[in-house]
């Protein structure tokens, strides 16, 4: 029976592509079915690849599709999509991880490339719904925003990170900047009005499974972390963690 492809924003894809410069190692994470759990390199961004599906498994998240691109026979995921056996779809780029583990499924990928999307053809224009930024890029102008009662504000945290670290706060922010969908959470970019010493916005990141939109001002708990490396390139001096909003 014949299904039509729905492409999703994946944005894990795009957060991965957004960085310049050769491919790139991220550190294992575990996380819930489908998310990374080895070592991942980044395939060349504007790679085409021609592929035939010989078969596919569905979950709740994500379409595992085994797949032939000449000679060789591999596996690829995508955002849960409907897809049609022995039919040719094309994708560009993606992310090869290796023992990937889906619970959903009881099974660890040896080999498996993380893929934004799928389409039909191979011209540009043919990833343009798959390619939604993930990432929202108009960043508002933030006025001053105080802390409420019992909270932290961000020249506090940021004069001394340290006292601070492994400790539960209280923060409110304008959010400037969004990162949905990454190792199966958002990554919120917030701001308070406060410089730094060369008059740059103190930016406080956080990683939370709340969903927030740009230009929402939030009150968030979490965990503040120093030192955080994610690898791929993302290392953090100071970011709260496990943030649930107030």
């Amino acid at each position: 029976m014949k299904k039509v492809i729905t492409l999703l924003q994946w944005g894990l894809f795009l957060f991965l592509l957004s960085c310049q410069g050769k491919p790139k190692v991220i550190q294992p994470v575990t996380e819930m079915d489908g998310a990374p759990a080895g070592m991942m390199e980044e395939d060349p961004k504007m790679k085409i690849h021609e592929v035939v599906v010989n078969d596919f498994m569905d979950a709740s998240r994500y379409t595992y599709l085994n797949v032939t691109e000449g000679e060789n026979t591999f596996w690829i995921a995508i955002p849960y999509s409907e897809v049609e056996k022995g039919k040719t779809y094309y994708y560009r780029g993606g992310v090869l991880m290796n023992n990937f583990e889906s619970k959903e499924h009881n099974r660890v990928f040896e080999t498996l490339y993380l893929v934004s999307g799928v389409s039909k053809t191979p011209s540009l224009d043919g990833f343009a719904s798959a390619s939604m930024p993930a990432v929202e890029d108009e960043v508002p102008r933030v006025g001053k925003v105080n802390p409420i009662a019992g909270g932290t504000s961000f020249s506090e945290l940021f004069s001394r990170p340290s006292d601070y670290n492994d400790k539960s706060i209280i923060v409110t922010g304008q959010c400037v900047k969004v990162n949905r969908n990454i190792m199966g959470k958002n990554w919120i970019h917030l701001q308070d009005g406060s410089k730094d010493a060369s008059d740059n916005n103190l930016d406080l990141t956080i990683s939370t499974m709340e969903e927030v939109n740009i230009g929402d001002v939030v009150t968030f708990e979490g965990k503040i972390a120093t030192n955080r490396d994610f690898g791929a390139g993302y290392r953090y001096d100071l970011i709260m963690e496990e943030a649930i909003r107030k």
